[in-house]
């Protein structure tokens, strides 16, 4: 495996039988700075930054061709990012909408490839929200949203997802725009509002 951690190439020791979540371990051990973290994530020519890494997590240490990490300050990153997802979170909600608008025409065919596209982005838009959260620098878990912690915002996204998945597997497609446009719709207009009360929140100088 070539391991290179900001630039400079790293041996690094592994188990018969590691894999990319140990190898994500030992980088983490290698570069135990408070305040710094990972970045930037290549993996063999793709990068994996800003993607839900569970995929990866079983991957075999000798599947790994090429590793490349850049490390940061990750309290700077969080901050830097929180206005472009604030801003990619309405835009999933334009996605949602001309999804749920395509189906209540049933029109399936522009429909089903929106809704792929949306899912894809809500899945990146909760992976970064979660990066933001642990690395912003504030007690998000303080902020309070509709008189409840923000974070528990979070928690309602689940159980509408397991309803939408039902609604596609029984081919209920009016059931799914309304799940679209009465649940989905509203939470993630929600997760703009929650974002904003985080940036309100942060100090001046940030």
């Amino acid at each position: 495996m070539n391991l290179m951690i900001d630039g400079v190439s790293q041996p690094i020791d592994l188990a018969d039988g590691a894999t990319f979540g140990d190898v994500m371990q030992s980088v983490s051990r290698i570069k135990s700075v408070p305040g710094v973290g990972v970045t930037f994530v290549k993996l063999n020519g793709e990068d994996i930054t800003g993607v839900d890494w569970t995929r990866f997590a079983s991957m075999a240490a000798a599947e790994i061709e090429a590793l490349e990490i850049r490390t940061g300050d990750t309290t700077l990153l969080a901050r830097q990012l929180l206005d472009s997802v604030e801003d990619f979170a309405g835009r999933l909600v334009t996605e949602l909408t001309r999804t749920a608008e395509a189906l209540r025409v049933g029109d399936k065919d522009r429909a089903m490839p929106l809704y792929g596209r949306a899912l894809d982005g809500i899945q990146l838009l909760n992976h970064t929200t979660g990066m933001i959260a642990r690395n912003i620098g504030i007690d998000t878990a303080s902020i309070l949203f509709a008189g409840k912690p923000s974070a528990d915002h979070f928690q309602r996204l689940q159980p509408v997802l397991d309803d939408l998945f039902a609604a596609q597997q029984k081919e209920d497609w009016v059931l799914l725009a309304d799940l679209i446009e009465y649940e989905l719709i509203p939470l993630f207009e929600d997760h703009q509002r929650v974002l904003k009360s985080w940036r309100e929140a942060l100090p001046e100088r940030a």
